[in-house]
């Protein structure tokens, strides 16, 4: 009894000592060093049920702080794994159009060609780009002209001479806050060059991670069967058949969008570009990559690309009929990409109720970013699929009881039918 007695007093007094010890040097304590001394005590009482179950939260925890750390170390694998994920079906396509064509091959060729039409597109783009930037830098010196001029032109309006408006004392206060107002852009303009002067280290590290990540999608290209074999062997064997089922539906549906929202993209970029040239818009490619870009957020991009048109419109000459023909190009444009693009190329899988579509862009938006911005549409589509999945089996699960059971069937066919009142 004594023996045991000062075994447990020897413990309890280890114990304080060790968390002692642990406070006084808890500035050099990190997460993943407390992950590893949590996992090693827990471990060998792993078959416990609540140990069992706090090794699995300390795990997802590691890895959300793991991701979250290194979020910009990891953004290069991430963005390879990504290609790879989007182009692994043409590898198996390449792979079953010739029998000599194995899978390094197929992958090489793959990223040739993404990584020749990638340095296409920066070759033919790039100085319309630059162009149409360094036009509107020149044309911010004149911002505050510009302003004045429509100011006047507002002013000057029969309207405003019937509501009996001091036009003079108006426009002087307008042109007064205006001036203000683009001598503060004139600052920013200054910031932002010195900004981006100083993040020239940033820069050098982005190159390197763009040249990088054609190596990473070849090599996970190379390596995706080996990838998804790992990923279900870590699956525990009771649940692979479920997880195998659940991973192909939010694959195909994932795939499905982002693959198909990127050819989307570019057709709209080439659409809303010629349309604006046409109506002799200024910047009409930067306000067409605009339009396309934002077309990855639903309605919410829509409206921000075209008051971004809107805003270009009004220093320009003509601005009500600009304006108009800005809206008709918006409206044909919006017509296209909703009743032929998205359904043609996006496929009507990834079609969400507009209530449930504004929740889950806000919801995601506000708990992972622009990312999750992005991958709202996908994931909240994923997930009203599995609802509809799990909805489905549970109610052909219960007409199967109720068929093969007939004590359900007699109770049900003994009981007396209600009225049905209208109401």
């Amino acid at each position: 009894m004594s023996d045991k007695f000062t075994q447990y007093f020897l413990l309890a007094l280890a114990s304080l000592l060790v968390i002692f010890f642990a406070y006084e040097v808890r500035e050099v304590l990190s997460p993943l060093l407390i992950f590893i001394l949590a996992v090693f005590l827990l471990y060998p009482i792993s078959e416990n049920f609540y140990a069992n179950r706090l090794i699995w939260i300390c795990v997802v925890l590691f890895t959300a702080w793991f991701a979250k750390t290194l979020s910009g170390l990891l953004a290069p694998f991430i963005i390879g794994f990504v290609l790879a994920y989007l182009f692994e079906p043409l590898t198996g396509f390449l792979m079953r159009l010739h029998r000599r064509i194995t899978r390094q091959v197929s992958a090489l060729i793959i990223t040739l060609f993404g990584v020749g039409s990638v340095i296409l597109a920066v070759v033919f783009i790039t100085p319309l780009i630059t162009a149409q930037l360094s036009a509107l830098a020149s044309s911010l010196s004149t911002l505050s002209e510009q302003a004045e001029l429509f100011v006047q032109e507002i002013l000057a309006h029969p309207l405003a001479t019937q509501l009996g408006l001091n036009s003079q004392d108006m426009q002087d206060s307008l042109i007064a806050w205006l001036r203000t107002r683009t001598d503060d852009i004139g600052s920013i303009s200054a910031n932002a060059i010195s900004a981006v002067a100083s993040s020239f280290p940033q820069l050098l590290s982005a190159i390197i991670d763009i040249v990088l990540i054609p190596f990473l999608a070849f090599y996970f290209l190379s390596d995706f069967p080996d990838i998804k074999a790992t990923i279900r062997q870590l699956v525990p064997p009771q649940y692979r058949t479920q997880f195998a089922d659940y991973a192909s539906l939010g694959s195909e549906i994932v795939r499905q969008y982002l693959r198909g929202q990127l050819i989307v993209v570019f057709i709209l970029i080439l659409f809303y570009s010629i349309a604006f040239s046409l109506i002799k818009l200024r910047y009409p490619f930067l306000v067409g990559i605009v339009y396309g870009v934002m077309s990855f957020v639903p309605y919410i991009g829509g409206i921000i690309a075209f008051l971004v048109s809107v805003l270009v419109a009004v220093f320009g000459e003509n601005v009500t009929q600009t304006i108009a023909l800005i809206a008709v190009i918006y409206a044909a444009g919006h017509a296209l990409e909703n009743f032929v693009l998205a359904p043609k190329i996006i496929g009507d899988r990834v079609k969400l109720n507009p209530i449930v579509l504004f929740l889950a862009i806000f919801l995601f938006g506000y708990f992972f970013g622009f990312f999750g911005v992005l991958l709202a549409v996908p994931l909240s589509a994923f997930l009203v699929a599995v609802l509809r999945r799990y909805l489905a089996q549970r109610e052909a699960a219960t007409a199967s009881l109720y068929a093969t059971s007939p004590d359900m069937r007699a109770t049900a066919t003994s009981q007396p039918k209600e009225e049905v009142k209208e109401f």
